[in-house]
């Protein structure tokens, strides 16, 4: 090959590369998707409360929406759908307050405002009441939800879980997200503005909550709904974003579930004792020692947990020296009603018909779910065999009943229940079955600001990205709750869909 042959050789060469680079350069960058399936000003992840209030905030402001949903219609919804949705009595003041500093007066004033703005909206597109709580509870309260953003022109998407944020891998800036769809296939959706995660939080995600919250993990049963798996919470943590809040005082307790029944139906089988008594039970922990009010109202408490007391010795459990923990309970209290719950309605498996409880305690006593035994020998024996623990002292547990026995007499009890709840546990059979705290939702999770921005470690905003609900809430002691949640909604709705598009 001449010079002239290779010098034009190396030219066409040249010329090519330059071309190629620059049409690499025209086109999306390696990060983005080559084509997007869909796209919308404002991508609202999750369709509960919160995310509905988005996406109504948004269309008034003259974005257009997309929502997409991990469930089906028939269970999404989230944790609102599994409330009683009960609307308390407060004021701004007590918004601020729970918000520990992380919120001036003013913003808790707007937050209240736009609570009662977001309550009008739904009322007025047919959600009605019955005292201080929606008609269906949060079933109903969540039909009336998905009725009213129905009149909005809104793209709902539902069995479609978004899987990622996508990013611009230097400066962070959200371009949209990539769901997994039913079939398998990804969508690659593009925010022309913004996206808005409110994907609820993450309780049935015991990974997220053994290392967010506890030393160790314990055995424990979720009541909600089983899509708090924190997906959006992970989704953004990916790209950088802070979290806030994620405390035991941000863990939503519900009441102790019986942990067969739990474990075999795959959510918490709620124990309760009968409504109108006897009251003839105990909780013990595997020393056969009393611990607590068993009539405490640990549902929502912010108290410091007895079944939590922990001092990190091993092997006694990882530490928590009161679990595993048993309830124990008489004939009197078997015969006196289901001990489980019954035609509930703030559970999971209440509302969708999972599990209701028997009458009369037999069907759950053939499945095992408890044991029975004619002596306390046999059952820590029946009891130690069920649960796979290791089996309760039968001589300190004998003592403990004796000694609770004598505190009903007196009617002072060691650990303040009241005395109408005092019943003595009276001679054999015995009933027993290892029960395990209960969490119905989280609410602590991603930082953000006053506009519901998504903020990084260093405390600015990530840009378009928005998140609100109980991904990550500023009233810290959840008084807001659903309310609280539809006004955060609104917030950072209005705020992704003002800005100006890519």
């Amino acid at each position: 090959m001449n010079r002239k042959l290779l010098s034009l050789f190396i030219a066409v060469i040249m010329a090519v590369c330059t071309f190629a680079a620059y049409a690499a350069a025209e086109g999306n960058p390696e990060w983005m998707p080559a084509e997007w399936d869909m796209n919308a000003d404002v991508v609202v992840v999750g369709f509960g409360p919160a995310g509905a209030m988005a996406a109504r905030s948004a269309v008034e402001n003259g974005a257009s929406v997309i929502i997409v949903e991990k469930e089906s219609r028939e269970f999404a919804g989230g944790s609102a759908a599994t409330s009683m949705a009960f609307k308390g009595v407060f004021e701004a003041k007590h918004l601020y307050e729970s918000g520990l500093g992380r919120m001036t007066m003013e913003e808790a004033q707007r937050m209240y405002d736009l609570e009662d703005d977001c309550i009008q909206w739904l009322n007025e597109k047919g959600m009605e009441w019955q005292n201080s709580a929606v008609v269906g509870y949060g079933r109903g309260f969540y039909d009336a939800v998905v009725k009213a953003v129905e009149t909005l022109d809104v793209q709902v998407l539902y069995e479609s879980p978004a899987v990622k944020l996508i990013s611009d891998p230097v400066n962070k800036e959200v371009h949209g997200i990539q769901c997994k769809q039913a079939d398998g296939t990804d969508l690659f959706i593009r925010a022309n503005k913004g996206v808005v995660l409110a994907t609820g939080g993450y309780a049935a995600n015991k990974t997220l909550l053994n290392r967010l919250h506890f030393a160790d993990m314990f055995d424990y049963a979720v009541t909600g709904a089983p899509t708090q798996t924190g997906d959006g919470l992970i989704m953004a943590m990916d790209i950088g974003a802070a979290l806030d809040g994620v405390t035991t005082q941000q863990i939503e307790w519900y009441t102790f579930s019986f942990k067969a029944a739990s474990d075999e139906m795959g959510t918490g089988i709620v124990h309760t004792p009968p409504a109108l008594g006897p009251y003839s039970h105990i909780f013990v922990n595997t020393k056969g020692e009393r611990f607590m009010d068993e009539e405490m109202r640990v549902t929502h408490s912010k108290c410091q947990m007895p079944f939590l007391a922990y001092d990190g010795t091993h092997p006694v459990f990882n530490g928590y020296f009161n679990l595993p923990m048993y309830v124990i309970f008489d004939q009197a209290m078997f015969e006196g009603g289901p001990v489980g719950s019954h035609d509930g309605v703030c559970t999971y498996a209440s509302l969708y018909g999972i599990h209701n409880w028997s009458e009369d305690n037999q069907a759950e006593l053939e499945r095992g779910w408890i044991v029975k035994a004619d002596t306390i020998e046999e059952l820590v024996e029946k009891l130690a065999a069920q649960s796979g623990n290791a089996p309760i002292d039968a001589e300190t547990l004998k003592k403990t009943i004796e000694t609770y026995n004598a505190g009903c007499a007196e009617q002072k009890d060691a650990f303040g229940r009241s005395e109408f709840m005092l019943d003595p546990i009276g001679e054999g059979p015995y009933y027993a079955a290892q029960i395990v705290p209960t969490i119905a939702y989280t609410i602590g999770g991603l930082c953000g600001g006053s506009n519901g921005e998504t903020l990084d470690w260093y405390g600015n905003p990530i840009p378009r990205l928005y998140h609100a609900g109980d991904i990550g809430q500023p009233t810290k002691m959840r008084i807001s709750a659903l309310w609280g949640c539809m006004a955060l909604g609104s917030i950072a709705g209005d705020a992704c869909s003002q800005l100006t598009s890519h």
